[in-house]
């Protein structure tokens, strides 16, 4: 699968959770100051990206996965241990459409 693939499908499902048009979620899209998602919008895509694109999820990795997905913001900053509350905000709030993208090229990849 090519990155425009991965970019497109997961737009298509982004504007379906976010319930916004699929036309305003571009790459930089930032998930909670541009496309208005909140913390439960987020687990919800990350539920889906599991179903989407055969990505491994268990009970009580959502926490995890939050901490692989910052290792794809673009400052490339890593957390280490548990997270705090404020930790997963912060991460939340920084999450665009290109970092879910680069998360969901480098699990599936890593799988095939």
């Amino acid at each position: 699968m090519q990155r425009i693939d991965f970019v497109e499908q997961i737009r298509a499902r982004m504007a379906d959770i976010f319930e916004v048009d699929q036309e305003t979620v571009s790459e930089e899209s930032r998930l909670v100051e541009d496309l208005d998602a909140d913390s439960i919008d987020v687990l919800e895509l990350i539920l889906s990206l599991k179903d989407d694109f055969g990505i491994t999820v268990h009970d009580g990795e959502v926490k995890v996965l939050l901490t692989e997905l910052a290792q794809f913001l673009p400052d490339g900053h890593t957390f280490e241990g548990d997270l705090s509350d404020a930790q997963l905000q912060e991460i939340n709030r920084r999450l665009t459409v290109n970092t879910i993208v680069d998360f969901v090229e480098a699990r599936v990849g890593a799988t095939q």
